[in-house]
């Protein structure tokens, strides 16, 4: 039967044969979790090809098309996210036999995640600091009044978005490890309280982290100023 026209475009039968044959399995949810794992890796590369566009249009000062484009974007890493549950249904000893398949691979060697971190510092910011620099603004200028720049200010919460969608991918992956092979296991990278408190630690983009510590540092000493305690301390 000749293949459809559907067929053609999406490649399915490239696509289908790229997961393992039914006899080769090494269980039943061997293939649930290396079809979410490929899907992963495609939809990484789609965030990476939506970021890259989003820097060619601040590069051209097309700032709105970029802000609905990161919209798009956390809405992928959205979509990465509640993927994972699928992979909470997998057995702990099921998990124990898909390892004599996988070896000694590991998530953190994802291609795809790798560029997620490597992204923001070396291609995304860059681009960003450039076009602010060519429209006069700060970070501070606009994080003191977001309404006066509401553009630009919906661009800097656009990267915060992925920036704490990241961080969550990262989280809600390692609640998985702890899931699958439990908390006191040591994984192949180390102990996983030590990779949850790297990976915290990190920001994508820090110095839309730092503006707020500014921003508040500013405003809760204006407020002891004025013999107010504004909750807090700074």
């Amino acid at each position: 039967m000749p293949l459809t026209d559907y067929e053609k475009y999406i490649r399915t039968e490239e696509l289908l044969r790229l997961q393992k044959a039914p006899d080769a399995l090494t269980c039943h949810d061997e293939l649930q979790f290396q079809i979410v794992h490929q899907a992963h890796e495609l939809y990484m590369k789609l965030i990476e090809h939506e970021l890259r566009f989003a820097c060619g249009l601040l590069d051209t000062d097309e700032v709105p098309r970029a802000v609905t484009t990161l919209g798009r974007v956390a809405q992928i890493q959205r979509v990465l996210l509640q993927s994972v549950d699928l992979l909470d249904t997998l057995a702990p000893t099921d998990y124990m036999t898909i390892r004599t398949g996988l070896g000694r691979g590991s998530g953190q060697e994802s291609p795809g995640f790798r560029t997620l971190l490597r992204l923001p510092g070396e291609v995304v910011w860059p681009s960003v600091e450039a076009f602010l620099a060519r429209q006069g603004k700060t970070l501070r200028e606009i994080y003191d009044d977001p309404h006066a720049h509401h553009t630009l200010f919906q661009l800097c919460e656009g990267l915060v978005d992925y920036d704490q969608l990241l961080q969550m991918w990262r989280y809600r992956h390692l609640v998985l490890v702890y899931r699958i092979i439990g908390t006191g296991t040591p994984s192949l990278k180390g102990k996983h309280s030590d990779l949850l408190a790297h990976g915290m630690k990190q920001r994508f983009f820090p110095k839309l982290w730092d503006v707020r510590d500014d921003v508040f540092a500013d405003w809760t000493a204006a407020q002891a100023a004025k013999g107010r305690d504004p909750g807090y301390h700074g």
